[in-house]
């Protein structure tokens, strides 16, 4: 079972990696709107700002995906139901959350959704 002690230093370390998330998305927001289409000169610019912009979004998309579970496990822990398993109700070890403090799953469950093709 997971202490007090270990959900609160888990707590921080979530609220650390929100600021981060946070901080890399404004990043991210910044420069595609720094890569203005009006500057692309040739069919080479248009190639190179199209990837970037792709991969740009990409990133946004993964790293609200990623914040989402983030708020997620911070709203677990106020209404104190943090570290139980979504499916089977377990609670997740301490080491499987150090790892990956927005963990949804124990490794059991997680690996089962894996082989169905439903990470996450």
């Amino acid at each position: 079972m997971v202490t007090a002690a270990e959900i609160q230093y888990l707590k921080e370390k979530l609220l650390e990696m929100r600021q981060a998330l946070v901080g890399q998305m404004e990043k991210l927001k910044t420069y595609s709107q720094d890569m203005r289409e009006d500057d692309i000169r040739d069919s080479g610019d248009v190639a190179s700002h199209s990837y970037s912009k792709e991969v740009t979004l990409g990133l946004g998309e993964n790293e609200r995906n990623k914040l989402r579970l983030i708020e997620e496990a911070l709203r677990k822990i106020e209404e104190g139901s943090y570290g139980k398993c979504e499916e089977c109700e377990e609670e997740i070890p301490f080491k499987r959350l150090e790892l990956l403090p927005f963990a949804r799953y124990c490794v059991s469950c997680q690996s089962e959704f894996e082989k169905q093709g439903s990470a996450f």
